[in-house]
C-alpha cells in the first residue's frame, strides 16, 4: 500500500444528522464533530482550541461553528478561529459521501 493513499473511514449515516446541526464521534483515539449545513457535510476536532469544550454542542450558521462555552468561532472549511477568545485553529477533515454513508479522511 502507498504511503500517499488517502484512507478513509464511516463516520455515520448521512440520516444521522439533520441539516443545521452536529453530532460528535469518536474515530480511533480522536474527538471528530461532524456538521450539516446548507446542503454539505464538514468534519473537525470536536474540542474547542480555546478552552476544553465540545463544538458539536455549538451553534451553527453557514460554514462557521460557535463554541457554546465563550462563543469563539470556527471557519469549517478551514478550521482557523475567526473569533476571539480562540486563537488557534482546530483541525478539519476531508469528508465524502458514499452510498448513504459520511466518511473522513483518517
Amino acid at each position: 500500500m502507498s504511503g500517499n493513499k488517502k484512507e478513509f473511514v464511516r463516520v455515520c449515516s448521512v440520516n444521522d444528522i439533520a441539516e443545521g446541526q452536529a453530532k460528535a464521534f469518536h474515530v480511533g483515539n480522536k474527538h471528530i464533530a461532524v456538521y450539516f449545513s446548507e446542503g454539505k457535510y464538514y468534519a473537525t476536532d470536536d474540542i474547542c482550541s480555546h478552552e476544553h469544550e465540545h463544538l458539536s454542542e455549538g451553534w451553527l450558521e453557514g460554514h462557521v461553528v460557535e463554541c457554546p462555552k465563550h462563543g469563539a468561532q470556527f471557519d469549517l472549511k478551514t478550521g482557523d478561529a475567526v473569533s476571539l477568545p480562540a486563537t488557534e485553529p482546530i483541525a478539519v477533515y476531508t469528508v465524502k459521501v458514499e452510498n448513504g454513508d459520511v466518511l473522513i479522511e483518517e
